[in-house]
């Protein structure tokens, strides 16, 4: 008797705590067990779960998330036939000791356990491989199977070598060698990789330009001391921004994707990109933050050469909401736009500058002569405007202000951060 009770509490903690993926060589699979619901679907012939036909259990691992990855399939008939065994377990399967325990239950109305593969063997016949009569072959692909996922299995982070970071930088913890781009965030990084997935290091915002330390003014030592901490841990936030224009204003982020949607993220839009308008035809986005007297406005430029803005008052608190963009020009010819302090800057297309203003609540845009004097804030533009707005790529926003710090990623696609400050 006590023995038969070790055994099922062997059995159960094996099930709690089995892996979710393992990995064979080259190849990574899906581990985790089947279920019972799994067992049910199955032997009334229907779909649901893991138990599809062909076709929809391409679906079911091209959208699967485990263990951070989102890049799976079904598996091969190779990849199947490598987890075969040529002797069956105790549950009677023809399979690998470390599945036996999480591989779907037999007996019932259809005493089998026979999976999918990625295989076609024609426009109606896919390969399948039956684990309970340790066989392949190929079968209608109307019918339903198990599905099981597999993936390439290049680098971890157990097998990877180190890069050698620089300074006080750290490289992040799943050493991939996928990053194609970086951003400061102020309180974290943005980044991308090489198949169009965006990752968060940290969090987007709450930055501290402006801010001041205070001292003791006895000791002349500062009261607080600043705190160094590492986001070196990513967590994706979206995907197929593969070529996308990124737009990083620190505590705010706009991307412009190859099909010309906008989408954003961060303060007061979420921690995950949203797309925050139905056209196709956005060329660029630009972000002027607030401080140091300056206003804040985000500022956006269409292929039709018309001028958008989002409304300084907006319920960010207010979920699934999404800011209203608003056209503030009746022009439809602006070739590039320059952000000031608290005024946008501009060249349309018949050539003379031009400058916002406020108007009873609206912005208006008259000609503007360049003097060096009534700049309010804008005082050290000027120079700029005489001389480099003329080199301002057309169909662009700038923001000579910026300070946002784009981080480079190494040669080996490889990417070090530094710690951000507290």
């Amino acid at each position: 008797m006590k023995q038969y009770i070790t055994v099922i509490i062997m059995l159960i903690y094996t099930q709690i705590y089995a892996q979710n993926t393992i990995t064979f060589g080259k190849t990574m699979y899906q581990n985790k067990a089947f279920t019972t619901k799994d067992k049910r679907i199955f032997d009334a012939d229907k779909e649901g779960s893991r138990v599809w036909r062909w076709s929809k259990a391409q679906n079911y691992c091209k959208d699967l998330k485990l263990d951070a990855y989102d890049d799976w399939r079904v598996a091969s008939q190779k990849e199947l036939q490598a987890i075969m065994t040529k002797k069956p377990s105790a549950k009677g399967l023809f399979v690998r000791s470390t599945f036996a325990s999480t591989m779907p239950a037999t007996g019932g109305k259809y005493d089998n356990v026979w999976m999918w593969t990625r295989d076609s063997k024609s426009s109606k016949l896919g390969a399948f491989v039956n684990f309970k009569k340790a066989k392949s072959g190929k079968a209608d692909k109307s019918y339903k199977g198990y599905v099981l996922c597999t993936r390439n299995a290049k680098v971890t982070a157990n097998t990877t070598k180190k890069t050698t970071c620089k300074g006080n930088s750290r490289q992040e913890l799943t050493y991939s060698r996928d990053w194609v781009k970086a951003w400061n965030t102020c309180s974290g990084y943005t980044a991308l990789k090489k198949d169009g997935s965006l990752w968060q290091f940290g969090k987007v915002g709450e930055c501290g330009w402006g801010k001041i330390t205070p001292f003791d003014p006895q000791t002349g030592k500062a009261i607080y001391k600043e705190k160094t901490i590492y986001t070196l841990k990513p967590k994706k936030i979206g995907s197929g921004f593969t070529g996308a224009k990124i737009i990083n204003g620190g505590y705010r982020l706009y991307a412009i994707k190859r099909d010309g949607t906008l989408w954003g993220w961060g303060e007061g839009l979420g921690t995950v990109p949203r797309k925050l308008s139905k056209s196709h035809k956005w060329l660029d986005f630009g972000i002027r933050y607030a401080g140091n007297g300056c206003c804040g406005y985000d500022v956006g430029l269409r292929k039709d050469g018309t001028l958008w803005r989002f409304p300084e008052f907006f319920d960010y608190t207010k979920k699934g909401s999404v800011p209203k963009l608003k056209k503030i020009s009746r022009f439809n010819d602006w070739k590039k736009v320059v952000l000031g302090c608290c005024a946008i800057y501009g060249l349309r297309k018949d050539g003379p500058p031009w400058k916002s203003f406020e108007e009873q609540g609206k912005t208006v845009f008259k000609r503007h002569k360049l003097k060096k004097k009534s700049y309010d804030g804008d005082m050290d533009l000027y120079p700029f405007l005489t001389s480099k707005m003329a080199k301002v790529q057309a169909g662009t926003i700038y923001s000579p202000s910026s300070n946002i710090i784009k981080i480079k990623v190494k040669k080996d696609g490889t990417l070090c951060l530094l710690p951000m400050k507290e």
